[in-house]
């Protein structure tokens, strides 16, 4: 269930990274490669660094959750609290248009200094920058991993967040981004709407128990 979980909160957050990012991220990385090889293996370089940066927060997200566990300050009920007002958020994220914090602006400073020198390590640092990508889903997704009170569970659980936001990157050297941004963006929104629930229900029994 847990891995479950993970995979739609990443289809939740992926579509919507990939149209508010993407503008800012498509041109560079599917611009660079002649070909369809040549930008899967830029593609490859971005996606990465984002199992990178979802390693390292799963990582600490576990740690902290055994901390936790092992603190007189760890109360079921407040993971309940946490997760009913995040599933909130998930839930009016589905339904509202947001202003996301993209870091992918910040890639592009990168990009200029690095660029010329570095050509191969540019779509690596991109995909750790836009891994942190400041959320709903993410938020919550941090939530859960330390709930899980394990390094090991939270490291597996943001690599199935990383799978489902790949979802969305990993058909982009073969299709056309700009045609499908609103199916991407119905997509998000539904997955985000659904998961908001199951989060609502756990957090309501987290507090009830």
């Amino acid at each position: 269930m847990i891995l479950t979980e993970g995979f739609l909160l990443g289809i939740s957050t992926g579509a919507v990274c990939l149209v508010y990012c993407g503008p800012v991220l498509i041109p560079y990385l599917l611009g660079e490669g002649k070909n369809v090889r040549q930008n899967a293996y830029v593609l490859i370089l971005f996606l990465s660094g984002r199992i990178l940066a979802y390693s390292i927060v799963g990582f600490l997200a576990g740690l902290l959750g055994t901390v936790l566990l092992q603190s007189i300050l760890y109360k079921s009920y407040v993971f309940g609290v946490i997760y009913i007002l995040l599933a909130v958020l998930l839930i009016l994220y589905g339904f509202y248009r947001f202003k996301e914090i993209c870091l992918g602006h910040l890639q592009q400073k990168i990009n200029s200094n690095l660029r010329k020198q570095f050509p191969r390590i540019v779509p690596f640092i991109s995909g750790v920058i836009t891994g942190f990508n400041i959320c709903p889903p993410f938020l919550i997704a941090i939530t859960k991993a330390s709930d899980t009170g394990s390094i090991t569970s939270g490291i597996l659980f943001f690599l199935m967040f990383f799978m489902g936001t790949s979802l969305y990157f990993v058909p982009l050297p073969f299709t056309g981004f700009l045609k499908r941004q609103q199916v991407f963006r119905i997509i998000g929104k539904f997955a985000s709407i659904v998961t908001g629930f199951i989060f609502l229900y756990q957090g309501t029994l987290k507090i009830l128990n």
